[in-house]
């Protein structure tokens, strides 16, 4: 029962390291002031200055669009990691493909109003969503040492296009 407990407490240390980590990326790269700061959210990414970002140039409603979508991805972390901290990989699993993956994509163009995107910018969304899709396909295994890797790979996903784009 000890055993059981303390992976339990391994899984929710993890998660929130995890959370936390994405929440000082976010919080640090959408800022949208340029400044002379650095954000290094693991090691083995370089560091970006904030202020060589590229500004998104939309229109207002596609701002508004697309931060919409950004906190939903956001939410949608932290619900896979509390699902994945419960074992509830079902949740996990269809949060992942349904809130993150390519279905998500398709809300996403309808609220950003057909507004143009340079073509990294595209590039980076479509790594995300397949990201996201992998992890999906890898929860039901309901091996963390599978789904952590690709959990990772997700968040990644999003911290390159905050270090990319601004808006």
């Amino acid at each position: 029962m000890k055993k059981e407990e303390s992976l339990k407490r391994m899984k929710v240390g993890v998660g929130m390291a995890i959370l936390f980590m994405l929440g000082m990326s976010v919080s640090l790269s959408s800022a949208e002031t340029d400044h002379h700061a650095t954000h290094k959210a693991e090691p083995n990414l370089p560091k970006v200055p904030l202020m060589n970002r590229m500004a998104l140039d939309l229109p207002p409603a596609a701002q508004e669009g697309l931060k919409l979508t950004m906190r939903e991805h956001l939410e949608a972390i932290d619900a896979i990691v509390s699902a994945l901290a419960r074992e509830d990989f079902s949740k996990a699993a269809t949060l992942a493909i349904v809130e993150l993956g390519f279905a998500k994509h398709h809300v996403a163009m309808q609220r950003e109003q057909s507004a143009t995107f340079p073509p990294a910018y595209h590039e980076l969304a479509m790594a995300h969503h397949q990201a996201a899709e992998a992890l999906g396909a890898v929860i039901p295994t309901k091996d963390l040492k599978q789904i952590l890797p690709h959990l990772e790979q997700t968040i990644h996903a999003c911290v390159k296009c905050h270090q990319a784009f601004r808006l």
